[in-house]
């Protein structure tokens, strides 16, 4: 959730109320998409970290591995690779659209602090 956040520039399901239907509708697989624009090797890891199926999610370890080599192909690498490009035409992308990045509206039951299942209605 954290990289779809940090891809769409907002909070997860922050257009609808976090309610029971919610949670349900978590536990049966919804999960958000993609944003457009996202570099595809991120999209495809995030989506990979959504599974549903938890055996089918990387493990700590290769999340090391994979955010290591990201890190290393874009700051530590002067040579432009297919990587870095990614993200840098996603950059691009999300700074030519500012005005509409972030235009989704909160809806008001859409709570973002823990709460006891048993307050949720």
């Amino acid at each position: 959730m954290v990289m779809w956040m940090l891809s769409a520039g907002v909070r997860p399901y922050c257009d609808r109320p976090h309610n029971k239907q919610l949670i349900q509708e978590i536990f049966l697989g919804l999960r958000p998409g993609a944003v457009s624009g996202t570099p595809p090797v991120f999209s495809s890891l995030m989506l990979q970290c959504l599974d549903t199926n938890p055996s089918n999610r990387p493990t700590a370890s290769q999340l090391d591995e994979y955010l290591g080599d990201w890190v290393t192909a874009i700051c530590d690498n002067p040579d432009p690779s297919e990587l870095s490009d990614q993200f840098d035409a996603a950059e691009e992308l999300k700074f030519s659209n500012l005005e509409n990045f972030n235009t989704f509206s909160n809806d008001e039951k859409a709570i973002y602090f823990s709460r006891p299942l048993w307050l949720i209605d």
